[in-house]
Formats: C-alpha cells, structure tokens, sequence
C-alpha cells in the first residue's frame, strides 16, 4: 500500500497560430492546405511526500522530493490535400501530404530525502540532481487514393499511404558536487542518447457497392513496418525490426424499415511502441519513489475493433431508440510489467531500487479485452411537457500485467444506468432532472486485495426562470455520492449553483447576471484508477465557493426574435459542472 501528498504549482503558457486556406481552382480540381504553429512553455513545483507498507501497516519506505522544472517546446503541423474529379462520375484522384515536427527542451532540479526501514535499522539517502532533457522529432505521410465507379451503385478505391518518423531523446544527469556548489558530477546511470526512425509502407484496396441506405464496404490493407533504434549512451546498442501486417476492414449499412437502421464496422490498426517506451534507461525523477524504464525489445501492438449502432426513430410519436456496442481486443498489448522488492536490489546501471520502492516497465502481454455497451431511449410525455431519456449500459474491460514476474490479470466490470427529464413548458420556464449511477466490481488474479466493489452516483435538478421584462434566476442542485473506495474517499456532498440577472438594451442583447459558485462550500474532486497492477484513489483539493458578476453583450440576432429557452440556456455552460457530470 502506497500513500502520497503531493502540492504542485504550475504555470503554461500557450501560443496557437492557425490558418486554413481552401482554394476551388476549378469545378473539377480543389486545393485545401491547413498550417498551425504552437508554442509552450511550463515552469512547475512540486512538494511530494509519499509512505510505503507492507500488510498496510509495516512501514518499509518513505521519501520527501521538491521538484523544480522548466520546459519549453514547440509543435509544427500542416497539411496539404489535393483533390481531382474526372468527367466520368465517381472517378477521382487525391493527394494528401501531413508534415510535422515537434521540439521538446527541459531541465529538472530535485532535492530528494529517502528513507528505507530494515530490519537492522533506518537507511537514509539523500539526492540533489540535475537533469537536461532534449526530445525532438518529425514526421512526413503521404496518402495517393484514386476511385473508379464499378456499375451503378459500386466503387473501387486504390490507396497507397508511405510514412516516414524520426525521434531523438538525449538526457543527461548530474550529480551535486558540494566541493564546487553546482551540478558538475555526472551520472551516467541516469543518462542516455537515444535515436529512432520509423517507417511504413501501407497499401490496399476497398469495395464500395449500395447507396445511402444500404451499403456493404470490404477492403485490406498490407503494412510492412520497419524500425531501427540506436542507443549511443551509457551503452551502444541498436534495434532493427521488421513487421509485416494484413489490415483488413468492413462496413455494412442496412436500412431495415422506414424507422430503424442498422451499422456494423470493423477494422484492424497496429500502435508502434514510442521512443521513451525504447529507451533503455531508467527515469527515477520523474514520480519518485516509482522508478520507470524503458524495453527495447517491445513490439507492436495490434489492435481489432468492431462496433455495431442499431437506430429506431418514431417521428410521429417523439421516440427514439438507440443502442451501441463496442468490442476491441489486442495482441502483444503493450501492458507494464512492476517490481517491488522486499528488500534493496540492484536493478543494473548502478541504479539501486530500496525496498518498498515500484519499478515499471512495458512489455507486450495478450489477452487485452475491452467490451462496451449503451443503450438510449428517448419518448415525451405529454402530461407535463417535457421529456424524458432513459440510458443504460454495461462495460467489462480485461487489463494483462507483469506483477513481481507474475502474469496477472484486472478484470473491471461496470453498470451505469440514468434517467434525464427535461421539460418543454414554455420559453419562460425551464427544468432539468437527471439521475445516473455507476456499479462496479474490480478483480485480480494475483492481488486478492485489490478485489472491490464501490458505487457512484450523481443526481441533480436545474431550473431557469425568466420574466417577460427580462428579470431571470437560475438554479443548478447536484447530490454525488461515492461508496467502496479507500476508507477517508467515500463522500456525499452537494454542488448548488445559483444565479440571477437582468436582460435589457434593445431586444434584450445586453445581460447582467450574478452567480454564486458552491453555495454550501463542499465541492470536492475524487477519482479512482484501475489499472493491471493497482487500484489507486486520489482527492483533489479544489476551488470552492466564489462569486462572478458577468456582462454579456449579444452582437448578432437573426431577426426580431423574443428571448427564449436557448437564450437561458447559457448557463449550462457557464455554470460549474460537477466532476464527472
């Protein structure tokens, strides 16, 4: 069992440049070239304190780590897509060209107490290091699709899609030399140079036969995949792989009725392992006391997915129907693999992990499995005016580990159901009810103790009042509940939400509104995480009661218009939502 406080400070600063430029040369050729440039830059502090034990009350491990950082970067992407139409219908031919690079520049100061309790007494270690970190990168795809009509109602579609990716990563630690009061002393274990090029060659072909209601689409493509990494320090080493990959996809359309339709899809897709997830060298900086390396004999992953979406729509009596289903699985998921040891062991590299310490690592497992499902129903009701949505669904989710070199297995099986009644009684009175629920039950084969079952709910009521002159208020009450969850986790509080105002200036443009955010001060952030190895609970410190005097000026009405139901619906934007609402 792990405990951790941590108080972090941070500062981001964002640039965004974008541009979209779509030139029509002509009826039958088109020109489409979308550019956008961003700039970052993140200083950041993080006070982190953090308690390992074993059986949840032996104390093996404890740390107290500042952090210090400063990172600045910049992102490049354009696109450029060239479309040509034949005389004959149906035939076309396109061009599309992706460009990106990405620069990624950092230093990271942390001054670390650690503390390992033996068997024959206290271990104390203190750190104070240095590390430089430089990522960079780009990217180059081009995709040639060309389609040629086949009888009335077909299509064929040739593509050929080759890609080119080039990743640096170079970090280098140090040491503080106390004799020269600066980070001068380097520390090779901590340190590595890393390169990476990734290529593809992807071709295939489509068949396309039916219209908008009916239509059954089939094609394959084949990927031939190389990659070729080379480490330059604190070891010489290099990776050359190959992968060959059938990638093949369906889609059918049916309409089955004047009311109802149905869509099935299917489709297969490889993730390459990324250049940190290669790299062989060990990150102890990062989240201390959880120690993370890279693999460089990773795989890749490969993925299959089918969904199916089943539509019934009864205009004349309101009603609609809606259910989904989502089945993904993968091979050689890329899952991690997590050592903890009962006493100080040497993990290589110089590198020593204290007992009660977390060591990670991806590795390819399968048995990865992720089904999910939502159904919807939607019908009014008349008797007061309003209308009411009921939803449901149910998700399982398999997650394969490596726990102490033990392969172990997180099953998560979730039912979620809610109820949603909005009304329609007019433009000057509006209410919303709603209710949702979440069960869920977590299982491992390996950790008995991570075996849960916890619950989550939220209910709530928002209600809008407007005058004919242009008085309103507005209402939003939410109950959250949380039960299962580490004892101290679990909660009940209420979220209320209140405002008033005044619309007025000509056709009522101008709005003055004051709100009161968390009227009763208990808003409060809890989530839980369920991965292969752990289940993790965090709370949140978040803001609490604030007030916010708001003026809106409407520039553009089409129209005379009277001030209607959209028109007090803008708080439901402006309003502080709930987490996970």
């Amino acid at each position: 069992n792990n405990t951790e406080v941590s108080n972090q400070n941070s500062t981001n600063n964002n640039h965004r440049f974008n541009m979209r430029f779509d030139y029509k040369i002509d009826s039958a050729n088109e020109l489409l070239i979308i550019p956008n440039l961003s700039f970052q830059n993140n200083q950041a502090s993080l006070l982190d304190s953090t308690a390992s034990y074993f059986h949840a009350s032996q104390l093996v491990s404890s740390s107290n780590n500042a952090t210090h950082s400063n990172r600045s970067g910049n992102n490049l992407n354009n696109t450029i897509l060239f479309r040509h139409s034949f005389h004959k219908r149906g035939r076309t031919i396109s061009v599309n060209v992706n460009t990106s690079s990405n620069v990624n520049d950092g230093n990271t100061y942390l001054t670390g107490i650690n503390r390992s309790y033996q068997a024959t007494g206290e271990q104390d270690s203190t750190t104070q290091q240095l590390t430089d970190q430089h990522n960079k990168g780009y990217q180059v795809s081009t995709n040639f699709a060309y389609t040629e009509p086949i009888g009335k109602k077909g299509q064929l579609q040739v593509n050929y899609n080759p890609s080119y990716s080039n990743s640096k990563a170079d970090q280098e630690s140090y040491k503080f030399n106390t004799a020269e009061s600066k980070y001068s002393l380097f520390n090779d274990s901590l340190s590595s140079k890393f390169n990476s090029i990734y290529k593809t060659q992807n071709g295939g072909i489509s068949f396309r036969r039916g219209d908008r209601n009916n239509m059954v689409a089939v094609g394959v493509n084949y990927q031939f995949s190389t990659l070729s990494s080379n480490q330059f320090f604190p070891l010489t080493a290099s990776v050359n792989k190959s992968f060959n990959n059938i990638l093949p996809n369906a889609m059918l359309r049916l309409k089955l009725s004047a009311k109802s339709n149905l869509r099935v899809f299917y489709r297969a897709s490889v993730n390459q392992p990324s250049v940190t997830q290669l790299q062989d060298v060990y990150d102890a900086v990062s989240n201390p006391p959880n120690v993370i390396a890279g693999n460089p004999d990773l795989k890749q992953q490969y993925n299959q997915l089918l969904s199916t979406r089943y539509t019934y729509t009864n205009a004349a009596k309101g009603t609609l129907f809606v259910a989904n289903i989502f089945l993904q699985g993968a091979n050689d998921y890329i899952a991690n693999a997590t050592y903890t040891p009962t006493q100080d062991s040497a993990i290589g590299h110089g590198l020593t992990l204290l007992r009660g310490y977390q060591l990670t690592k991806p590795v390819n497992l399968d048995g990865y499995l992720s089904l999910r499902s939502f159904l919807t129903f939607a019908v009014p009701v008349k008797i007061i005016k309003s209308n009411i949505n009921m939803n449901g669904g149910i998700t399982y989710t398999k997650l394969p580990g490596l726990l102490n070199n033990l392969q172990s297995m997180s099953k998560t099986l979730t039912y979620n159901v809610g109820a949603v009644i909005g009304s329609n009684i007019s433009q000057y009175v509006d209410f919303t009810a709603s209710y949702s629920a979440n069960f869920n039950t977590v299982k491992n084969n390996i950790q008995n103790t991570q075996n849960s079952n916890y619950f989550s709910q939220i209910a709530g009521v928002q209600l809008m009042l407007l005058s004919k002159n242009g008085w309103f208020f507005q209402n939003d009450l939410n109950n959250q509940l949380y039960s299962g969850l580490t004892a101290g986790y679990n909660q009940n509080y209420w979220l209320w939400n209140i405002s008033g105002g005044k619309k007025f200036l000509k056709n009522q443009k101008g709005e003055l509104k004051l709100t009161v955010f968390d009227l009763l001060k208990q808003n409060q952030s809890i989530t839980r995480t369920v991965t292969e190895s752990y289940v993790q609970d965090v709370q949140s410190q978040v803001l609490r009661q604030y007030f916010m005097l708001t003026f809106t000026y409407n520039l553009r009405t089409f129209g005379k218009g009277t001030p209607g139901r959209n028109s007090g619906r803008s708080w439901n934007g402006g309003m502080m939502r709930p987490p996970g609402d």
